[in-house]
C-alpha cells in the first residue's frame, strides 16, 4: 500500500473497514463479491487500491451495506431498493455520498505509482519492471502447410509466419519495448506458452476465434461476461459473434458453463451491403465494414500483482483496431483519458468497440482488397459497443 497516494488509501481502507465491520460478522471478500455479482479479484483489486472502482459500483455497495438483510444467509444477495426501509435508505444515501466522495478525490489525485512510459503514455507502461508476454494466435494449419517458408527446413524459414496476428504483434512490440525500456518483453504464439510466461504481465492478442485457444484457462478465472460464439451451420470463418451474458435486468454478469444466462447480447461485424440489404463480395470474401473487438484488463490470476489484458476481435482486424486503440500516437491519450475518466484506472475494465475498416473506391471496385483499419475513437459513442460497470 505504501506506493498509493492518499486518497487512493483511504477509499481502499473504507472498503476493506465495510467488510470487516459492515455486518454482525466481518465477511469475506467472496461474501462481499457474490452481493455485488462482481468476482473476488476485481474486489481485491478495491481494496488493496490497485483500482478505483465505478461510480456504479460504488452505489451498489452503499445499499449492500445499508441493510444486514444483504448477508443474512448463506447466500448474499443483491438488495432491491425498494426492500428498503426508510432508516436503510438514509444510511445508504450517506454511505453514497462518503464512498464517491472518496472516489472523486482518488480519481483526482491520479495514480502516482504509475507514471508514464517512455513514449508518455501510461496503459501499455508497467512501472513495476515485470516481464511482459505477448501471447498471439497461431496461424491455422492448413494455411502453413501452403507456404514453403513456414517449414522450419527450409533455409528461408520464417517463425513469425506462425504468427496469424503479426500486424498487432509487430505495433504493439514496438510500443511495448519504448514504453518499458528495461523490461523483458516477448511474444510466443498459444502452443509456445510455459508457466512463467503466465506469471508476469500478461497480453493475449486474438485467440477469439478458438474461444481462447490454449489460454482458456484464463477465461472462467477473469469473471469474463463476454465470448465469442459460432452460430450453428455457418460459415466459422465470416460468421463469428460476441456475446455478452447479462442477468435478468440486463447488467452483464459471467455465468459458468452449465449455467445458462437470463440474457444474451450478440454483437456482430457489419458488412458492406446494398440498398437492399445486398452484401458485397470479392471472390467468396465478404467486404468488412466495422469489425468488433474487445479491450479488456483484469489482475493476472496466476500473480493478482500483475496484469492480463485482452486485445481480440471477431477478425484479425479487430485485434489490430484493439491494439491501436492505445498506441496509436494521434489517439492514444484521448483514449487514456477516457478510460481513466470512465472507469478509474486502467486496472480492471472491459470495452467492446467497433473497430472501423475502410476503402477509398466503390465497394464494386476490387481495389477495396486494399481496405485500411481504423483506431477507434473511445470518445465516440458509435466506436463504444459494451462497456463494464
Amino acid at each position: 500500500m505504501s506506493a498509493l497516494g492518499p486518497a487512493q488509501r483511504r477509499l481502499a481502507e473504507r472498503l476493506r473497514e465495510l467488510r470487516s465491520e459492515g455486518s454482525a460478522a466481518p465477511l469475506t471478500q467472496s461474501q462481499v463479491a457474490a452481493s455485488l455479482k462482481a468476482s473476488v479479484a476485481l474486489v481485491s483489486s478495491w481494496e488493496n487500491g490497485n483500482a478505483v472502482p465505478p461510480e456504479a459500483r460504488l452505489r451498489a455497495y452503499a445499499r449492500a451495506f445499508a441493510t444486514p438483510s444483504t448477508f443474512d444467509n448463506d447466500h448474499p444477495h443483491v438488495v432491491d431498493e425498494a426492500s428498503l426501509s426508510d432508516e436503510e435508505r438514509v444510511v445508504e444515501r450517506r454511505l453514497v455520498d462518503e464512498l464517491l466522495t472518496l472516489r472523486n478525490e482518488a480519481s483526482s489525485s491520479g495514480s502516482p505509482a504509475r507514471g508514464t512510459g517512455g513514449l508518455g503514455g501510461r496503459f501499455w507502461h508497467f512501472p513495476d519492471g515485470a516481464r511482459i508476454r505477448i501471447i498471439t494466435t497461431q496461424m491455422w494449419a492448413d494455411v502453413l502447410d501452403s507456404i514453403p517458408y513456414a517449414d522450419r527446413r527450409h533455409p528461408n524459414f520464417i517463425e513469425s509466419l506462425y504468427d496469424a496476428d503479426r500486424d498487432a504483434t509487430i505495433e504493439l512490440f514496438g510500443h511495448l519495448r519504448a514504453e518499458n525500456p528495461t523490461a523483458d518483453v516477448r511474444f510466443l504464439t498459444g502452443g509456445q506458452v510455459k508457466q512463467d510466461d503466465l506469471t508476469g504481465h500478461v497480453v493475449i492478442l486474438g485467440q477469439g476465434d478458438l474461444v481462447w485457444g490454449p489460454l482458456k484457462y484464463f477465461g472462467s478465472r477473469l469473471g469474463l461476461p463476454v465470448t465469442v460464439r459460432f452460430p450453428e451451420g455457418v460459415d466459422r470463418e465470416y460468421a463469428a459473434e460476441f456475446i455478452v451474458t447479462t442477468d435478468a435486468s440486463g447488467t452483464p454478469t459471467w455465468f459458468p458453463r452449465d449455467v445458462s444466462p437470463p440474457r444474451i447480447e450478440v454483437h456482430r461485424p457489419r458488412f458492406i451491403q446494398d440498398q437492399s440489404g445486398k452484401t458485397f463480395f470479392i471472390g467468396d470474401m465478404p467486404i468488412l465494414e466495422d469489425d468488433v473487438a474487445l479491450l479488456a484488463r483484469m489482475p493476472n490470476p496466476m500473480n493478482l500483482s500483475k496484469t492480463v489484458t485482452i486485445c481480440t476481435g471477431v477478425f484479425s482486424r479487430g485485434t489490430y483496431g484493439a491494439v491501436r486503440t492505445l498506441t496509436d500516437a494521434h489517439l492514444r491519450t484521448s483514449n487514456e483519458a477516457f478510460l481513466m475518466e470512465h472507469f478509474g484506472s486502467f486496472d480492471n475494465f472491459w470495452i467492446l468497440l467497433h473497430v472501423p475498416v475502410a476503402g477509398m473506391r466503390d465497394p464494386g471496385d476490387e481495389e477495396l482488397a486494399a481496405l485500411e483499419t481504423f483506431t477507434p475513437d473511445l470518445r465516440r459513442p458509435f466506436h463504444r459497443l459494451r462497456l463494464s460497470s
